[in-house]
């Protein structure tokens, strides 16, 4: 199925943004010149000329374009969601297969209200299609429309879908007050998941990977990393998430120090630089900033998180907190709550954190060590260190050997025990 390529994709994500500096274009004279060069495992050239593109776009090649929107998403690679949205910009066909494919890439673009007018033109021709339903579901899940999005899931009635309509509904009810709840489904689920196709495979890990971060369960991270992958974006940004909220910066630099292509995975990297005092931060900082011009030259709006996460990097908080007040407006996960909730209380804006604290007593989102920095009014550097550590002290102090107590004639002696948290 063609939605389950996209469903992770509205998930996870991270930071970045500034007072952005207008440069200007750079325009080769040479038409010898390399301009870039790309990642090895890149595909080989698809078009050698404009003659190869008309006629490959006038084939219609459904396929095609469903495996460049796949890895646009995958791999972070714009070129190819580019290609995808050329190839539908030449096309008359009005299926509804082209029609999914053209909300995928409205998706992909963050051109939400676009592709839900696609998704339910496709339902008013067939009420009952699984890709709309379940990319419409999660389209409004990103936007923070739970009821509407748990109604879509409700729809798939088709035994042969029940997978599907379980992680469906979990995915909202780990994020509306039921997350314990949700958890035990996703368990049963990831139980079958080695038995299913890659795609419904990582969509479920990828949920069990935000419900670990949120309820500070480090057990059930290690177990999803354990067998996700650590290829494609979305793992990675997944991994890297659970490795900053623990304190691990050493490991989430060594784990996409070889990724500074890709804009989410860089700016993970320099967050764990900037606690690692790595003097490459600065470069990559350095980077992250050209490539922020060049969407504005470009009049590009679909990079509010990672604009906003720059901007708390580069210690720009009241940009940081416009922008993160704009990108909420759009997406409502994990990674947009946090970014807002974080972008507010740097810039100590009450206003901002009573409207973060309302919208979680309203949807009864589930993230205590956020909830708790929110009632405090300061962020921690590390949100799930604390939980982290005593759940390993647990089990240390399960495994340890009985021993007697000691005697001693000090009533106020006492014997402490510091341990190093796992890792994974």
């Amino acid at each position: 199925m063609h939605w389950i390529k996209t469903l992770a994709e509205l998930f996870f994500l991270l930071l970045i943004s500034s007072q952005l500096v207008h440069a200007a274009p750079f325009i080769p004279t040479d038409d010898q010149q390399v301009l870039a060069t790309l990642p090895d495992n890149s595909p080989p050239p698809r078009y050698l000329s404009a003659a190869d593109f008309v006629s490959d776009t006038g084939s219609n090649n459904l396929d095609q374009t469903s495996e460049l929107l796949e890895r646009a998403y995958l791999q972070g690679d714009p070129r190819a969601l580019g290609q995808a949205r050329a190839q539908l910009d030449q096309t008359t066909d009005q299926s509804i297969d082209t029609l999914m494919l053209q909300a995928r890439a409205f998706q992909s673009d963050h051109k939400f209200a676009k592709a839900e007018e696609l998704l339910k033109q496709i339902l008013s021709q067939d009420a009952a299609h699984p890709d709309a339903l379940l990319t419409l579901s999660s389209l409004l899940l990103v936007q923070g429309q739970f009821s509407d999005a748990m109604s879509y899931c409700q729809q798939l009635d088709d035994p042969a879908l029940r997978v599907y309509e379980l992680a469906c509904a979990a995915q909202i009810q780990s994020m509306t007050g039921e997350l314990d709840a949700a958890k035990q489904t996703l368990s049963g689920l990831a139980a079958i998941a080695p038995g299913l196709d890659a795609s419904t495979a990582r969509w479920i890990y990828l949920i069990q990977a935000d419900a670990a971060l949120r309820s500070q369960d480090a057990t059930l991270a290690k177990q999803v990393f354990d067998v996700m992958d650590d290829q494609t974006v979305p793992a990675l940004m997944a991994r890297a998430d659970w490795l900053l909220s623990i304190g691990e910066y050493t490991q989430v630099r060594d784990l996409l120090q070889e990724h500074t292509d890709k804009d989410a995975l860089l700016l993970r990297l320099i967050t764990a630089q900037m606690k690692l005092n790595d003097p490459k931060a600065k470069q990559n900082l350095a980077l992250m900033k050209e490539r922020i011009d060049v969407w504005q030259i470009r009049q590009e709006n679909a990079h509010m998180r990672e604009q906003a996460t720059y901007a708390l990097l580069a210690n720009q908080v009241d940009s940081a907190l416009r922008l993160a007040q704009e990108n909420w407006q759009q997406q409502r996960e994990t990674a947009d709550i946090e970014l807002y909730a974080t972008a507010a209380l740097r810039a100590n804006s009450q206003k901002d954190i009573d409207l973060i604290r309302q919208f979680i007593t309203d949807t009864q989102f589930q993230y205590p060590a956020l909830e708790r920095d929110l009632r405090s009014g300061k962020i921690s550097d590390c949100l799930n260190c604390q939980a982290v550590r005593k759940q390993h002290s647990a089990i240390q102090t399960q495994n340890a050997p009985v021993k007697s107590a000691p005697v001693s004639t000090n009533e106020h002696s006492s014997t402490q025990a510091t341990n190093k948290d796992d890792t994974i």
